[in-house]
């Protein structure tokens, strides 16, 4: 009887140990696929952008005042992620159904990567806890920190802030010197198709490109 306990346990532990192995091997691989200087990350984002291309059949909307206040703030998954596949892909539309821009992305943990492919430009979001770096175009572009979008520059200087006060329905964004824009929290929406910007004055192509930024970084693709 002691035997047989005794086997019990070497066999339980046995299996822990290739458990925890199995874990941290796939933690450290993960760990490569998220690192921007890996061949891994090349690789991903190489995926990415292929699934957006493909999709990019469906021409999208060009990116104006008039898309950007109509962007919805749900965007709709056209493929989730599964066992084999662990890329999601989606879309981001307007209100009124129409696509603006294409997305795919992979998450393990508390990190993500998502590429978004725009009718003239891409975005490359990159989470990790609760930093989001941003590339445009494949160039860095900013980084997000607590409600707070920097420019990646060494000193990066503040490009807009968000008020992320759970209370409210909309939340104030900071762009230059004043509220700008709103951004919708989406926890407390009331409409099922909620817009995801409003403006609170005339931006710049310059602004109006911070606003976009920050409002694909805000996204529930990255929680």
């Amino acid at each position: 009887m002691r035997a047989l306990i005794s086997l019990l346990f070497s066999v339980l532990m046995l299996g822990l140990f290739i458990t925890g192995l199995f874990y941290f091997v796939a933690n450290v691989l993960s760990g490569l696929a998220f690192n921007p200087a890996s061949r891994a990350w090349r690789e991903l984002i190489q995926k990415l952008r292929t699934r957006n291309r493909i999709r990019m059949a469906n021409a999208p909307l060009p990116l104006n005042t008039e898309t950007l206040t109509h962007l919805s703030g749900k965007p709709k998954i056209l493929k989730k992620a599964g066992w084999r596949d662990g890329v999601f892909e989606g879309v981001y539309q307007t209100i009124y159904q129409e696509p603006v821009a294409y997305f795919a992305g992979q998450k393990s943990g508390k990190m993500a990567a998502v590429v978004v492919r725009l009718e003239d430009r891409e975005l490359i979001l990159r989470k990790k806890g609760k930093e989001t770096e941003i590339w445009l175009n494949g160039d860095p572009y900013a980084v997000l920190v607590d409600g707070m979008l920097l420019s990646s520059e060494r000193h990066g200087k503040m490009l807009a802030k968000l008020n992320l006060d759970a209370d409210l329905r909309q939340w104030p964004v900071i762009i230059g010197q004043g509220e700008s824009a709103t951004l919708t929290n989406l926890d407390r929406a009331v409409s099922p198709i909620p817009r995801a910007v409003g403006l609170l004055r005339n931006l710049s192509p310059e602004e109006e490109q911070v606003l976009l930024v920050l409002t694909m970084a805000m996204s529930d693709n990255l929680r």
